[in-house]
């Protein structure tokens, strides 16, 4: 098996917290992907008159909000976690965070309540649990040799 392939042959290596924090961010990753298409392309079947309180009248802008703020930093994220990346759990920490705030800045400005907005907000502080163990994790272990030096026998 060649290194690369190896390297994504265990995910979220590093224990459990890990292969826990990848399927997480791929999970809210994949799903604001579809959230953020869906508003730009119909608006989701949403009221119009919620985004009175935005300096916006159409769907496209919370949607185009939703893949830059919500979507890329999950999947990027992920990437850093599936690849092991020295970075991934600082910026799973920055992730997790980042969804938190983005549930605070939707209810404060749309003023709308709905009942997977705080499930999001719990999955964003489990992300930031996930990466701050993770990153314990790994320095408890020491410093690793690098995938490709490791002696086989």
């Amino acid at each position: 098996m060649s290194e690369a392939a190896h390297r994504w042959a265990v995910p979220g290596t590093k224990g459990w917290e890990g292969a826990s924090l990848l399927a997480l961010l791929v999970f809210v990753g994949v799903g604001a992907v579809y959230g953020g298409v869906g508003l730009v392309m119909s608006g989701l079947g949403m009221p119009r008159e919620w985004l009175d309180p935005l300096p916006v009248d159409t769907w496209t802008w919370p949607g185009v909000a939703l893949l830059v703020t919500v979507a890329l930093p999950q999947l990027a994220t992920a990437w850093l976690v599936g690849w092991r990346d020295p970075r991934a759990g600082v910026v799973g920490v920055v992730a997790g965070a980042g969804l938190v705030l983005w549930i605070v800045v939707q209810v404060a400005l749309i003023q709308r309540f709905f009942f997977l907005q705080p499930v999001i907000a719990v999955i964003g502080l489990v992300e930031v649990g996930l990466a701050l163990a993770w990153i314990r994790r790994g320095r408890s272990r020491g410093p690793s040799a690098p995938a490709g030096s490791r002696r086989r026998g």
